[in-house]
């Protein structure tokens, strides 16, 4: 059994401390949390701390909190020479103190708390100090059946940033939408079919082959009566900033 102490309580510690608990080859021997209210699986048989001076020995310790405190968590720990990693996509592993072994565990993947997550098809990003410490980390995923991937930092922090854009911004996207149907009274599932099939799509085609749209057809007309009918004035901005991008891209 690998021993894991879990560091954190945000959505990734959330699905993290599920699938951990659920392997039958890892003991989540702790998680810890400051504030142990904000901890509400009930179900976990795991122990449940908010002072680290209560922390106990285990295989690896993996932070899993707002990058801004990674570091000093690190520096808590009344540990040494044990693995720590932390689970940030934008952190390089020297953020942690170097009075243990480092790496990262990185599951590039988008948590909700309120959302089940089919931890299978999220891939691990691992790095690690030392060979013997990235076989434990790919072991790791392997228990939790996930795919790793060796990913350095640099690699990481490219992975992270094409993240945003694929996933971050195209959610705001979804919400500017939604609020502008909200605001006629439409429903946002008339759009999900196409919502679907965009997504659909870029598993069997290129992205940059399948571009639709006025933008991309010129059809002015229409473009200058979306941007008549935004009512704010940062929506208005940003529909004629992603339409120049599609047509400086594809030519005019």
């Amino acid at each position: 059994m690998i021993k894991i102490i879990l560091l954190g309580a945000g959505n990734v510690g959330h699905h993290l401390s599920k699938v951990f608990n659920k392997s039958k080859q890892i003991d989540l021997v702790q998680w810890y949390c400051r504030d142990k209210n904000k901890i509400t699986l009930s179900s976990l048989d795991t122990e449940i701390i908010d002072d680290l001076a209560n922390i106990k020995s285990a295989d690896i310790y993996v932070i899993s909190i707002s990058d801004s405190y990674v570091g000093d968590l690190s520096k808590e720990l009344n540990i040494s020479d044990k693995l720590v990693v932390h689970t940030s996509g934008s952190l390089n592993f020297t953020v942690l103190d170097n009075k243990n072994r480092r790496g990262v565990f990185y599951p590039l993947q988008t948590f909700s708390k309120n959302k089940e997550l089919e931890i299978s098809k999220v891939p691990i990003c691992i790095e690690a100090e030392n060979n013997k410490d990235l076989m434990l980390l790919e072991k790791i995923s392997k228990c939790i059946d996930c795919k790793s991937y060796e990913i350095n930092y640099e690699e990481r922090r490219t992975l992270h940033l094409a993240a945003v854009f694929s996933n971050n911004f195209v959610n705001h996207m979804l919400t500017i939408a939604k609020e502008i149907l909200d605001n006629k009274n439409l429903d946002f599932n008339i759009l999900k079919p196409l919502i679907n099939e965009t997504v659909d799509k870029i598993h069997k085609l290129d992205p940059e082959n399948v571009q639709t749209g006025p933008a991309i057809r010129n059809n002015n007309e229409i473009i200058v009566n979306h941007i008549k009918a935004l009512k704010k004035q940062d929506h208005k901005k940003l529909y004629e900033l992603m339409t120049k991008l599609i047509q400086d891209k594809y030519g005019e």
